[in-house]
């Protein structure tokens, strides 16, 4: 069976399979048919189906009952990489999934630092994304940390973008006649105005991308700059990295670097 003429629900238990062979070494019938609800022969053809689509993937084990991780194991619906799992155990944490809707059979103690910042309106968001799909204005007020101004503003949103921390409107602003970034959650008031923006240029700094060169700093020993080229799979002890013109300021926040 080719993989393009999998159903899309049929790869996604597929999927999950692979899911429990690699970071659990095991996977059951009454696992799979837990998760996705199907019967448990459903589940005992997802298996067996599995097994000859990839018969070097896993075993039975008749002493487990179960199907076992072959030593050889090489996913074949998915990519095996570690942020196919952390994706789960952060939306676990977030609140984003419940314990039933994770694929974790088992969960490991975990945190994480929360930023504390006001929630984001979800009338704001459903308005902003309006905007952009019918290529509309937004009439809002803007809490800046810059201006004292509380007239509305007009602005014309086209993306969205996060800085690692908060969520930004990219938008340009009609009374300032410039592109700029605004923080969702300081939006106070938004409503869309009929304008269209078929007078509004086009955000170049958005569109162009740069090409970043890292390298470990000269004044580190030896042994720590190879340590950060392994971290960073630096070829010839450099890190290319193609990052958006627009999200520059935040990429170089984010990793530490001073911006100014």
């Amino acid at each position: 069976m080719k993989q393009d003429k999998i159903k899309p629900r049929q790869r996604k238990r597929y999927e999950f399979i692979e899911f429990q062979l690699m970071w659990e070494g095991t996977i059951g019938r009454k696992l799979l048919q837990q998760k996705f609800e199907i019967s448990p022969q459903q589940a005992t053809l997802d298996l067996t189906s599995y097994l000859d689509l990839a018969p070097m993937n896993m075993a039975y084990d008749p002493r487990q009952r179960t199907y076992v991780a072959h030593s050889s194991f090489k996913p074949v619906f998915m990519k095996g990489e570690a942020s196919e799992y952390l994706v789960h155990l952060e939306m676990l944490h977030n609140g984003y999934q419940n314990r039933d809707e994770v694929w974790l059979a088992s969960i490991p103690r975990f945190d994480a630092v929360s930023t504390a910042s006001r929630k984001i309106d979800p009338q704001a968001l459903k308005t902003v994304l309006l905007a952009i799909r019918d290529r509309l204005a937004v009439d809002a007020m803007y809490i800046s940390l810059s201006s004292q101004s509380e007239s509305p503003r007009m602005l014309f949103p086209h993306a969205i973008a996060s800085d690692g921390h908060r969520l930004h409107m990219r938008a340009y602003d009609g009374d300032k006649e410039r592109f700029s970034d605004f923080v969702f959650s300081r939006i106070e008031k938004i409503e869309l105005n009929e304008a269209g923006v078929d007078d509004v240029p086009e955000d170049e700094i958005w569109n162009s991308f740069i090409k970043l060169r890292l390298q470990p700093d000269p004044e580190l020993s030896d042994r720590q700059k190879e340590g950060l080229q392994i971290e960073y799979e630096m070829t010839d002890g450099v890190m290319e990295i193609n990052v958006r013109q627009a999200m520059l300021f935040y990429f170089l926040r984010f990793y530490g670097f001073d911006p100014h």
